[in-house]
């Protein structure tokens, strides 16, 4: 059995993915500010921290924002340093953020020899403009109906496992945190949440009318209209990448 993100990493998609990045509508966003360029903590962890801080300046649930955070440090004994951590967060202190994000890699991976990481001014700078622009754009979106989501009832026997960022009342919406451009991995992870979301026992996604992948590091939006696709898409990954 698989994640939904492994799952994508053992097919082989069609020649410009089953849902190709070209058929994403890109909208700019402009908040005035440049973001640093280079930064001292890798940029998934970065990815991370931002995700986790938005979605806690959106919920105000500080341990359910962090809850995958929580559990790694539980498993490496060092459950009372990360919620250390965690009431430095309530704080505003953006590098605890970075630092309880790092006990991530030992639930989602398995890793378990990581190292705390130290991040410095201009990465704090940086992270705290993302958070800011993710916030932005949720409430541009309307209402988040829900955040940080599984998808019980939609999981198969070819994938277990796997969780979304936001809901709204028309959209599917995935934070990527990336320097690069949106590519056909990432829109087929959108596209199998989508379609594992109609199976499961959420009915919200019954509404959904777009997929959209949102930058926080480039401000930048990419937008598919469910309507879209095709019955032979919707058909193929349903059984050959899901398992239905």
């Amino acid at each position: 059995m698989y994640s939904v993100t492994g799952r994508i990493q053992a097919i082989k998609q069609p020649k410009g993915g089953y849902l190709p990045a070209s058929s994403f509508i890109a909208k700019q966003y402009d908040d005035g500010k440049n973001l640093h360029v280079a930064e001292n903590v890798h940029g998934s962890l970065v990815g991370l921290a931002v995700d986790y801080l938005t979605r806690y300046r959106l919920t105000e649930d500080l341990v359910d924002s962090f809850r995958i955070s929580l559990i790694g440090a539980k498993i490496l004994g060092e459950h009372e340093y990360a919620l250390k951590l965690l009431a430095r967060v309530a704080t505003g202190d953006i590098a605890s953020a970075v630092k309880l994000a790092a006990f991530d890699a030992v639930y989602r991976a398995g890793v378990m020899n990581i190292s705390i990481p130290s991040p410095d001014a201009a990465t704090v700078e940086n992270i705290d403009v993302m958070v800011q622009r993710g916030i932005n754009f949720l409430e541009s979106k309307g209402t988040v109906v829900k955040a940080g989501f599984t998808f019980e009832g939609g999981y198969t026997a070819t994938i277990s496992s796997g969780d979304g960022d936001y809901l709204t009342k028309d959209s599917l919406i995935d934070f990527k945190v990336i320097r690069s451009k949106i590519n056909a991995g990432q829109t087929l992870q959108l596209l199998i949440y989508y379609l594992m979301g109609l199976h499961s026992i959420h009915a919200e996604f019954k509404g959904i009318k777009y997929l959209s992948i949102f930058n926080p590091r480039k401000n930048v939006e990419y937008c598919f209209p469910t309507k879209k696709l095709s019955e032979a898409v919707i058909s193929e990954v349903s059984i050959k990448v899901i398992g239905y």
